[in-house]
């Protein structure tokens, strides 16, 4: 009786604690929006976007002619790594590092012909790599603010440093 009680128990555990640690993805679509966009959200980015838990996949225009397809895997990332940095145009960027593929980048033309090694020419590396980068539209603070919420739900890869 006592092994009928202790394994009901087990496995109610295990299915609260597995209830409970799923990805909120609805604060992963806010958090990254917000990263990404700004006050605008996802709206300024893209309204081509999928969010499968961690990992997000979006459609952007780069060019006149050409698409860009970006893939965030913040199950590889390295969160002790995000930092901040002035770019050569005076905008602030943000830069997170990881593991190969916490960002892959692809671009097609109008005819679908992958085109992802011109990305260069805007200072894009294409296919997977270790780091992300995008620029920063709100006051740092805010973006940190959404970084956390983003860390919470997903948080990477752990290191001490």
């Amino acid at each position: 009786m006592f092994k009928k009680i202790f394994v009901f128990f087990a496995f109610l555990f295990f299915c609260f604690n597995s209830a409970f640690s799923r990805v909120n993805e609805e604060v992963v679509h806010d958090a990254l929006g917000f990263m990404l966009g700004g006050d605008s959200g996802w709206g300024a980015v893209t309204n081509e976007y999928e969010i499968d838990g961690c990992i997000i996949t979006y459609v952007q225009p780069i060019d006149f002619n050409i698409t860009g397809i970006a893939i965030y895997d913040f199950n590889k990332a390295l969160w002790n790594s995000a930092a901040s940095q002035v770019g050569d145009d005076g905008r602030e960027y943000f830069i997170l590092n990881g593991d190969v593929g916490v960002q892959e980048l692809y671009a097609y033309d109008s005819d679908e012909v992958d085109v992802s090694d011109s990305l260069w020419i805007y200072g894009l590396e294409a296919g997977p790599s270790t780091s992300m980068i995008f620029p920063i539209l709100v006051d740092i603070s805010r973006f940190e603010n959404a970084m956390w919420d983003l860390m919470d739900e997903c948080p990477g890869i752990k290191s001490k440093y």
